[in-house]
């Protein structure tokens, strides 16, 4: 219920209770008693009635603290996953099951933590074990149909006590963490899945039948894609030579127990950014340079971008999409939203493709803009749209994912340029005073035609700051949470990082 009829409700108990001008409220048989509670119900029930402002920041900006998703639970909390190398309690090293590993300031450490919706206070804070590294395109928190939290991470270092399937090799360079947990923060089950070719890259989905679906990265090079050793034996061949990298897709039940794996493969590099799952299907997104799980590729050597719909019970391709145009030789990574019966992507590139809602706003071949997508769930593109500046690139892998408002609007965030500050791509409305370096742009999209709403622009920290935002999530109609991550250095390695949580309205 959203909150002007939750007004109007109580607007009219309101009325009635004083027309009836009854002063017993403590009488469970007085109207007036159930006019009052009434009201205290329509109060509770609404959290955009309940909902504060506020941002707050975890990790002290001195060593890398990062977060990959941040989900809601029912009363209004948020559950939010990351790395950390310092404690996210400051001085406290505990956590509900296991505690930090390692030394403060040094070890890469996993972590879950739930947050309060009513001041963004730590509720509970937990460690999964140590990390390999930070990865672009970061693991999401999905949910069981009962509420509890799934979670698949690549870990390393020292076995946790209390899991269904042991960790084969203590100390080894990595392996699948995968786990199921409750809201309080403690573990239904855990579970450890080993390969020697583990990459960095993974992505999850949950289907309808509360299937735990995985694609990880499997590497070549010596010993080159290899499979888990844990669970049935992988049902095909990897077609990779040895020396490019494949995915696995694996399945775990709701009790922890691996269903099937199987290799998504072809003879180039594969790679999947994206995974989703309802009751139309299970999705995946990513880039190929050869045809994988048997499709065939349309530019071969290059990688270009591809929308697959996969069988949820063994893994088997259903349908393929590749996007793009050859012209533009090697595609990046790109973001990936699925609602109801339709995808929505976004990635980048510098050739017009299709016939686009909105134009590519520099000649073909020179700058990098933004690339929507809007798919149907049988792979065929309904529109898509370009987002750019005329004389800059636009910035690689700072935007959101995009999110369907309830008001029927896409929304994006990103930074827009280096040093320009604001896209030449034209909107309805533009609103917000942004400039300068890394310019933090909201844009708000047509659903139905691909065309630009409104662009609202916030200008970005002081350099060598730059804040960027990793995930949205829609609290109630016009309150949105913003996860965001902030880089307090433009030097790689990238060490020095914080992650701050936004409750805030909409721009």
């Amino acid at each position: 219920m959203n909150s002007i009829l939750s007004l109007f409700v109580f607007s009219v108990l309101f009325f009635f209770s004083c027309k009836l001008n009854l002063n017993n409220p403590s009488d469970p048989t007085s109207q007036d008693y159930f006019l009052t509670n009434m009201m205290r119900y329509f109060l509770l029930s609404d959290p955009c009635l309940n909902f504060k402002t506020w941002k707050k920041t975890y990790g002290t900006g001195t060593s890398k603290t990062t977060a990959s998703d941040l989900i809601l639970l029912p009363n209004g909390d948020y559950i939010v996953s990351g790395i950390t190398r310092q404690y996210i309690i400051a001085g406290s090293p505990e956590g509900v099951t296991n505690n930090f590993a390692g030394t403060n300031g040094t070890t890469l450490n996993t972590f879950l933590m739930r947050i309060s919706k009513e001041n963004g206070d730590i509720l509970w804070v937990d460690y999964l074990g140590e990390a390999v590294s930070e990865v672009t395109y970061k693991p999401k928190l999905r949910k069981y149909s009962n509420g509890d939290i799934s979670v698949a991470l690549i870990v390393k270092g020292a076995e946790q006590p209390g899991t269904l399937n042991a960790k084969s090799g203590v100390g080894s360079a990595s392996a699948l963490f995968v786990g199921r947990i409750r809201e309080s923060g403690t573990r239904v089950w855990f579970t450890y899945l080993d390969s020697v070719s583990i990459g960095e890259y993974i992505v999850s989905a949950m289907d309808t039948s509360n299937r735990l679906h995985v694609f990880i990265e499997n590497s070549g090079g010596s010993p080159a894609n290899s499979p888990f050793v844990d669970g049935p034996a992988i049902s095909n061949t990897s077609l990779d030579p040895g020396t490019d990298t494949d995915m696995i897709h694996l399945a775990v039940n709701e009790n922890g127990a691996m269903i099937f794996q199987r290799y998504f493969t072809s003879s180039g590099g594969d790679y999947i950014f994206g995974a989703e799952a309802n009751a139309s299907g299970l999705f995946v997104t990513g880039t190929s340079s050869q045809g994988s799980n048997g499709s065939i590729h349309p530019n071969p050597s290059y990688q270009v971008p591809f929308v697959m719909k996969l069988n949820e019970t063994d893994g088997t391709l259903i349908w393929y999409s590749y996007l793009g145009t050859n012209a533009e030789l090697d595609y990046g990574a790109s973001r990936f939203f699925l609602q109801d019966d339709f995808i929505y992507m976004i990635g980048s590139g510098r050739y017009t493709y299709g016939m686009p809602a909105e134009p590519i706003v520099a000649t073909d071949g020179t700058n990098k803009h933004f690339i929507l997508t809007k798919l149907n769930t049988s792979g065929a593109t309904i529109w898509n749209s370009f987002l750019g500046n005329s004389s800059e690139n636009v910035m690689d892998t700072t935007e959101s994912e995009p999110i369907l408002l309830s008001n029927s609007q896409l929304l994006v965030r990103m930074q827009t340029t280096a040093s320009n500050g604001q896209f030449s791509s034209v909107p309805d409305v533009t609103t917000g005073s942004g400039s300068g370096s890394y310019t933090l742009a909201d844009v708000f999209i047509n659903p139905r035609s691909g065309t630009f709403d409104r662009f609202h622009y916030t200008s970005n920290l002081p350099l060598p700051a730059m804040e960027q935002t990793e995930r949205i999530r829609e609290v109630c109609s016009g309150k949105i949470v913003r996860l965001n991550y902030t880089r307090f250095t433009t030097t790689p390695p990238i060490e020095a990082t914080q992650i701050s949580i936004e409750n805030t309205n909409l721009p």
